[in-house]
């Protein structure tokens, strides 16, 4: 049997000094050592979530402007082509009622040149005829 003597008591002392020495010299250093290396993983994991929703947030706000900036170029390119188009119909009517003015300024010089050549034919047909008169006559004509 198993008798109770000063050894068992010396034992639970020298128990009890190295549980209290490995206590606070191991134990508990490497608790805070574990507290902390949690708290660091804790930490880097917020931090890495926070950058992750801060990166998807400007990815996120880069591609509304990127769509934004597309916009605003077709935006920009249907004005440059609808100014072009008016322009063009500006240029085309001018050029139109210049033609349409060279075209009415040419018909009347021609009206006035076939005035004039019907005038100089209506002389000159009267002249003839009066020396056809004559001749056939055989006297002058008045």
């Amino acid at each position: 049997m198993i008798s109770l003597d000063y050894t068992v008591f010396i034992q639970v002392i020298s128990f009890l000094v190295f549980w209290f020495l490995l206590s606070k010299l191991v134990f508990i250093p490497f608790r805070e050592l574990i507290e902390e290396r949690e708290r660091k993983t804790e930490g880097v994991k917020a931090e890495v979530e926070s950058l992750t929703k801060e990166g998807e947030r400007l990815r996120s706000r880069y591609e509304s402007q990127i769509a934004q900036a597309g916009e605003e170029g077709n935006t920009i390119k249907e004005a440059v082509r609808n100014e072009t188009l008016q322009a063009r119909e500006r240029i085309l009517s001018q050029a139109q009622e210049e033609a349409a003015k060279l075209l009415q300024s040419v018909r009347e010089e021609i009206q006035r040149e076939v005035q004039a050549a019907r005038s100089v034919a209506a002389t000159e047909a009267e002249g003839i005829a009066r020396q056809m008169a004559e001749k056939i006559l055989g006297r002058p004509v008045r």
